[in-house]
């Protein structure tokens, strides 16, 4: 299905090359809009939809496609908060070539699967739950023990078993526009540092 040029969509970000979100080089995408409010969380500044940041989805898919990989990451904000305009960027990334999508969501996997089957089905990787303070994690996948990483994709089962046992975790700082951006899962610690130092 061909998208409308006129379809748009909330972005906060995209950046490439991202080390700190899924293995090897990727391109990351931060959704704008969220409605779980999780305490903690170092990403606040996507949790409200702005004008300034509502872009068409053709445009969002061709700057992720500039970029020499063909991994992407994508976060947020939440995701799912915005269903048909998520459906119809991955199913332009995958006519692009995209072949390792890793998705983060606040929504649990199995509430997930019952209500956006279809959005699924174009995910390589899911890690579910909203972020716990209260569950310190030492993965460096989650940021906190109640989340959980869901293959979809066993021709990628390989490279994210071993991704999933590390706990090893880096952090991006970026600074872009005169803004700062800390990408990556901090520990819950250095999380409550970062937010202290924003405010």
């Amino acid at each position: 299905m061909q998208i409308s040029s006129q379809k748009t969509i909330y972005i906060n970000l995209i950046h490439c090359p991202l080390y700190v979100l899924g293995p090897k080089k990727r391109v990351g995408i931060w959704f704008e809009g969220c409605s779980f409010g999780c305490d903690g969380c170092i990403s606040k500044h996507t949790w409200v939809q702005k004008n300034k940041n509502r872009r068409y989805i053709l445009d969002v898919v061709d700057e992720i496609c500039e970029f020499n990989t063909k991994r992407v990451t994508i976060s947020g904000g939440e995701p799912f908060e915005q269903p048909q305009e998520l459906l119809s960027l991955l199913q332009e990334l995958r006519n692009r070539g995209v072949d390792d999508i890793l998705i983060y969501s606040g929504y649990k996997f199995n509430y997930l699967k019952e209500n956006f089957g279809d959005i699924l089905e174009l995910v390589d990787v899911v890690i579910d739950g909203v972020f716990d303070n209260t569950q310190e994690s030492q993965e460096v996948y989650r940021g906190s023990a109640n989340q959980q990483l869901y293959i979809l994709n066993n021709e990628l089962k390989d490279l994210y078993q071993e991704y999933k046992s590390s706990t090893k975790r880096e952090l991006q700082i970026l600074d872009k526009n005169g803004q700062l951006y800390v990408l990556g899962i901090p520990k819950i610690d250095d999380s409550k540092e970062i937010i202290g130092a924003k405010i």
